[in-house]
């Protein structure tokens, strides 16, 4: 078995060539590709090599020398870590000029198509968005708590996180407390996730639990319901096993007041993450088809 080339010791630097889909920089280093976290395109960075690939390699940012005019600082403290987030250092309007390029280069690569216009892209509010997540949950005993979070980049860890600016505010700014909450049942242990789930109405908090609860910890859950106004679910199997604490069950849908529409889901079912978006592009394809009484 070929010996793993070992990591270099010290920071390269290059200008960062372009983005990919992902986020991350592109450069070249004696014709070999790294993909570089952190860097933005047109910048000159030192960056620390940390995986090495046979066809490429995967870098971090450790300085950024000459910055992009679209580079700004990221809105949360956990970002570069947490991997819930991957484009903070970048200004919301250049990311959807980046998206649109990547889409761009995409019909044209893979499907030889070109569109004869673009559309004006559609964006909504760009914080506390987030309607649908999955988060981890681990009791650290390193720590002496418990993490509720994103994992880190890259990383089957938890991140520590105090709060989330992208999650709908109501779980965004109580991940501590849902931390405390766990902490303080008898399975603490056996809670790997929690399902964020929320249309128009209230959350739905969708905990998996590998051992039943015990009575001292459903009095617990129940009162956190109460106080916080979450609906909470419990899963001790597959998803034919959800079932609201007592009293808790809630109709979750969405719906599109421009044409009269309610869409109810389940907790764990596929829905997009941004109902406002969402609303957006169901308008803009029904104004584009156009359709007829007939």
């Amino acid at each position: 078995m070929p010996k793993r080339k070992p990591l270099p010791s010290e920071p390269l630097e290059a200008v960062i060539e372009s983005m990919t889909h992902d986020g991350r920089g592109l450069t070249h280093i004696d014709g070999k590709a790294v993909f570089v976290h952190g860097a933005l395109p047109g910048e000159r960075t030192r960056f620390r090599v940390q995986r090495i690939q046979r066809r490429y390699d995967e870098a971090t940012v450790t300085e950024v020398l000459q910055a992009s005019p679209q580079r700004t600082e990221p809105r949360c403290p956990h970002f570069g870590i947490c991997g819930g987030c991957a484009l903070q250092h970048m200004d919301a309007d250049a990311q959807i000029a980046m998206k649109q390029r990547s889409l761009a280069d995409v019909l044209q690569r893979i499907g030889r198509v070109e569109p004869e216009a673009w559309l004006e892209p559609l964006v909504a509010e760009r914080w506390a968005y987030r309607r649908k997540a999955r988060l981890g949950v681990r009791w650290v005993a390193k720590k002496g708590r418990v993490l509720v979070g994103f994992r880190e980049r890259r990383s089957a860890f938890i991140a520590d996180l105090t709060h989330c600016d992208v999650l709908t505010p109501a779980v965004g700014e109580r991940l501590l407390d849902l931390a405390r909450l766990i902490e303080g049942l008898s399975i603490r242990e056996r809670v790997p996730q929690i399902e964020v789930a929320q249309g128009d109405g209230p959350v739905v908090l969708v905990l998996r639990v590998l051992d039943p609860p015990s009575d001292a910890d459903l009095g617990l859950l129940a009162t956190f319901a109460a106080e916080t106004g979450l609906h909470l679910y419990l899963q001790e199997g597959g998803t034919e096993t959800i079932r609201p604490l007592p009293g808790l069950g809630v109709d979750l849908y969405y719906s599109l007041p421009h044409h009269e529409v309610r869409i109810g889901f389940e907790p764990t079912d596929f829905t997009q993450v941004n109902l406002e978006l969402n609303r957006r592009m169901v308008d803009r394809a029904m104004d584009l088809l156009d359709p007829q009484p007939d």
